[in-house]
C-alpha cells in the first residue's frame, strides 16, 4: 500500500488515511471544487489495470450513486487519474461496528440490546430499500457498517448514532448484466450465505443471511 496522504487526485486533496481494503485504499479528502470533506477510495494499481475491473467499477459507481437512503453512504463521483482509478463518496465521521465490538470485547462487555436492535432495524431498512432498487450488497459485515454519532437522535428512544452501510465494492445488479452470473465468489467467507460460498446466483436473501 502506497501512502498518498498530501497528494491530489483530480480535484480532491487526500488529507488522512482511513483504511485499506481488498480493492482500494480509503482516504479522508477535501473536494477543492465544492469545498467539502469527502472520502476517496483509490483503487489498487493492479486492479485498475484490468479492463474488467474498470467496467465493474463504473457499474458499481453508477449503481450506488442512485441509492438515496440515510443508512447508505452516498457516492458523489468516480473517475481516472494518471495513476489509476478513484471513487469519491460521502465522508461519515465515526468508527466501524467491528471496531466498536472489539473495544467492548476488550472490556469483556457486550453490545447493549437496544443498540443491537437499532443497528439491525436500520440495516434491514437500508437493505430493503436497496433490494427494491434491484441492488444487492454482497458483503454485509461489521467492518462495512459505520456508527455515525448524532447530536440529536431522531427520536427519544433512539440511540445517539445512526448505522450506515458502506463499501458497495461488491454491488451487483440483480438483473440485466453478464457480471451477475453464477460462478464468481465474492465477499467475506465468515458472513457469506451458503449459496454465495458456492458461487451461485444471489438475491436479497443472501444479504439478510449476512446481516443476521
Amino acid at each position: 500500500m502506497t501512502d498518498m496522504v498530501g497528494q491530489e487526485i483530480a480535484h480532491y486533496r487526500l488529507d488522512a488515511l482511513i483504511g485499506d481494503g481488498g480493492m482500494g485504499t480509503v482516504y479522508k479528502a477535501y473536494d477543492l471544487n465544492l469545498e467539502r470533506t469527502v472520502a476517496v477510495k483509490v483503487m489498487h494499481a493492479h486492479y485498475a489495470r484490468q479492463e474488467e475491473f474498470r467496467a465493474r467499477l463504473a457499474q458499481e459507481a453508477r449503481t450506488a450513486a442512485g441509492l438515496d437512503h440515510p443508512s447508505i453512504v452516498r457516492i458523489f463521483d468516480f473517475g481516472q487519474y494518471p495513476g489509476g482509478l478513484y471513487i469519491a463518496m460521502e465522508y461519515v465521521a465515526g468508527g466501524s461496528l467491528r471496531a466498536h465490538l472489539q473495544r467492548l470485547q476488550a472490556r469483556q462487555r457486550f453490545l447493549p440490546l437496544k443498540q443491537s436492535l437499532q443497528i439491525g432495524v436500520q440495516m434491514a431498512d437500508a437493505l430493503d430499500y436497496a433490494h427494491k432498487q434491484a441492488v444487492i450488497h454482497r458483503d454485509v459485515k461489521p467492518s462495512n457498517i459505520i456508527l455515525k454519532p448524532l447530536n440529536r437522535p431522531d427520536s427519544p428512544e433512539q440511540q445517539p448514532f445512526r448505522a450506515i452501510l458502506t463499501d458497495f465494492g461488491l454491488v451487483k445488479l440483480l438483473e440485466g448484466d453478464s457480471m451477475t452470473q453464477s460462478g464468481t465468489t465474492l465477499g467475506t467467507p465468515t458472513y457469506m450465505s451458503p449459496e454465495q460460498c458456492e458461487g451461485l446466483m444471489l438475491d436479497g436473501r443472501s444479504d439478510l443471511y449476512s446481516l443476521g
